[in-house]
């Protein structure tokens, strides 16, 4: 692929909405005035070299009025480009690159539990960058089919809304597609890393953990519960999902969001009457994945803390793998019993 700094666009989407400022009505105004002006002026009683003048100076100022006072769109928050070499975004401060071609990244897709509200977040090994996009209306939702089957649920908190450097939905759509088809893989993929800063990968069909590697094509374990962490002042409620395959146990956690009525929200979104298929199936998965029963909290030393939005996509994974049979004997001592999914 070229490396040049100056390579074409072949994508440039607005961030935010382009709306109108000014008055149709003013500018209109305005310029009819200056246009009357010019007319008196052509066949008034002066000399021939002075009307033209002041004929041709009065509708320049008509063409100014309207343009001024006119309704207008006015420039977007900033712009994303996608050229030969990845993925920028690009505002009055300065042009950041979010994505290169020539290194492995990952894209998820977030959404609140309406689908209203959308984020996409590209992981690399280095760092995870976030685009929020928002449904604009009917036809802007209808414009994004595979956005909205890929998306995931997650809190409205976590979601980092920002309107003002929104994609439209159909925007993050058009996106999606030509990301996917410069790098198919990126939709398998996620970058993160523990608290301590060891690597938590889902890279196609394996899940590792430093150097513990979970293949999610072979029959495996995995379990959600609900723990309580008591510090020095307060107690909060995590989330925590077990995984064993053979000899290799692990225990992803993370904090419940303080907002989690989101269930509640996505309950409705699954019997709301005009909700498309495509986001009953995403909703009623995701109500599925994170029911979880209460249990003890899991030894330290099992435990990898990771950002919450995304136990919910590697859970989905782990949905996905074949299922072995439980084994007779103890529970494993990473997660006491619990509901098994």
């Amino acid at each position: 692929m070229s490396g040049s700094p100056t390579a074409s666009p072949t994508l440039r989407l607005p961030l935010g909405r382009r709306l109108p400022r000014g008055s149709r009505h003013a500018g209109g105004f305005a310029a009819t005035v200056f246009v009357a002006l010019a007319i008196a002026a052509a066949v008034g009683p002066w000399p021939h070299v002075v009307r033209a003048l002041a004929a041709g100076g009065l509708v320049a100022l008509a063409a100014l009025a309207n343009r001024a006072l006119g309704r207008r769109r006015q420039p977007p928050h900033g712009w994303l480009v996608l050229d030969e070499d990845g993925l920028h975004r690009v505002d009055r401060a300065a042009r950041s690159t979010l994505v290169e071609w020539t290194e492995p990244f990952g894209l998820t897709v977030l959404a609140s539990a309406d689908r209203g509200t959308l984020l996409l977040a590209l992981t690399s090994p280095g760092a995870t960058r976030y685009l929020p996009a928002t449904v604009r209306n009917a036809e802007d939702a209808s414009a994004a089919p595979k956005v909205l089957e890929r998306a995931t649920t997650a809190a409205a908190s976590d979601l980092r809304a920002d309107d003002e450097a929104a994609l439209s939905a159909a925007d993050a759509e058009r996106l999606l597609s030509e990301v996917e088809r410069r790098s198919p893989a990126s939709s398998e993929r996620v970058y993160l890393s523990d608290a301590t800063g060891q690597a938590v990968v889902l890279d196609r069909a394996e899940l590792r953990v430093g150097a513990r590697r979970i293949d999610l094509t072979a029959p495996l374990e995995w379990r959600a519960s609900l723990f309580q962490e008591r510090g020095a002042h307060a107690a909060s409620v995590c989330q925590a999902t077990w995984v064993r395959q053979g000899e290799v146990e692990f225990v992803l956690v993370a904090p419940l969001p303080a907002d989690g009525a989101w269930m509640g929200d996505a309950d409705v979104a699954v019997r709301a009457a005009g909700a498309g298929a495509v986001v009953k199936r995403g909703v009623a998965r995701d109500l599925r994945l994170i029911q979880a029963s209460a249990s003890e909290a899991p030894p330290r030393d099992a435990r990898h803390a990771i950002d919450r939005v995304f136990m919910l996509p590697l859970r989905r994974a782990l949905d996905l793998a074949p299922r072995s049979s439980r084994t007779a004997g103890s529970p494993s001592r990473s997660m006491p019993e619990g509901r098994a999914s």
